[in-house]
């Protein structure tokens, strides 16, 4: 039966070859001359035959050693190739990344986000799926997705949900409204004016309501819609005012389509982040996370 190699034996045998010398082989294994001439004697008596001959200084290898580096070499390839690979992976030069998002963060921030994101690691690949926050909540307990964007008030066994951003939600009026003369706006200012609402299914139309029921307003619904950059738009057009999450808002705000006005009393709009339970976020993963929280810093002035 073979003795036991060793990985230290089949290196020094492979480094002779290479140099055709036991102290050049030395120099490159970065160890001594007579270490090495030890690995190549214990790997000859393991093997049961010469690997090399003596030639003044040089060393010759015999033909059993020749075969021999034949196949060494496949299998240093084999290991060299899985180095590229363990590199790539650590320098983010190879990956895939799969999120799901919420319209309100997959239509403009996220997208900022993915193009910001790939122009410094061109290596990955980042796939966006835009879904309602319930089924973004439902593609993540798949295990699949990698990360969800979304505003949920319920969870789900196989999902991670973690606050990733809170901050008010805010008016929305055109350009050339009355109210924008005001600094903050009450629920009595909604009164009787044109309203954008969102759709009835939306979990934050309820929470908009009885902003407004409280305050004893009772705007005149003119249209709904169930996204915010679609009611943003309505807003500029002339239909009316509403009240939308404050990402949205703020993009449309600065592009200067509309006017933005915070509300009293603040009714605040949480994001949340959804990770699959069953396995830790990747290296890409907490990468991308650091740029959506730095834009949120940056679009939202906190």
């Amino acid at each position: 039966m073979l003795a036991r190699l060793t990985h230290r034996q089949i290196e020094a045998f492979r480094a002779v070859m290479e140099t055709g010398k036991v102290t050049s082989a030395a120099v490159v294994l970065g160890t001594t001359q007579p270490s090495v001439s030890k690995l190549i004697a214990d790997l000859e008596r393991a093997a049961g035959f010469e690997m090399f001959e003596r030639q003044g200084r040089q060393v010759v290898p015999t033909p059993e050693a020749r075969a021999l580096y034949e196949e060494v070499e496949r299998a240093f390839v084999g290991m060299t190739e899985i180095s590229r690979v363990i590199e790539d992976i650590r320098d983010f030069r190879t990956g895939s990344l799969l999120i799901a998002g919420m319209p309100a963060l997959a239509l403009k921030l996220l997208p900022d986000v993915i193009a910001e994101f790939i122009a410094d690691e061109p290596g990955i690949t980042v796939s966006l799926r835009i879904r309602s926050s319930q089924a973004v909540l439902r593609h993540l307990s798949s295990q699949q997705f990698d990360l969800g964007f979304a505003a949920l008030d319920n969870d789900h066994p196989a999902v991670l949900r973690r606050e990733l951003f809170k901050a008010p939600m805010l008016a929305v009026l055109p350009l050339s409204h009355e109210l924008g003369r005001k600094t903050m706006l009450l629920p009595g200012d909604f009164d009787q004016r044109p309203f954008i609402a969102l759709g009835a299914e939306i979990g934050t139309r309820s929470e908009t309501d009885a902003f407004l029921l409280a305050g004893g307003a009772r705007p005149r619904i003119v249209a709904e819609a169930q996204l915010s950059a679609s009611i943003c738009e309505l807003v500029a057009a002339g239909a009316g005012i509403s009240i939308v999450e404050p990402v949205t808002a703020t993009h449309f705000g600065n592009l200067g389509k509309i006017l933005v006005r915070p509300l009293s009393p603040a009714q605040p709009f949480r994001y949340d982040l959804l990770l699959p339970a069953t396995r830790q976020p990747s290296r890409i993963a907490d990468q991308f996370l650091k740029l959506v929280e730095a834009r949120f810093d940056a679009l939202l002035g906190v």
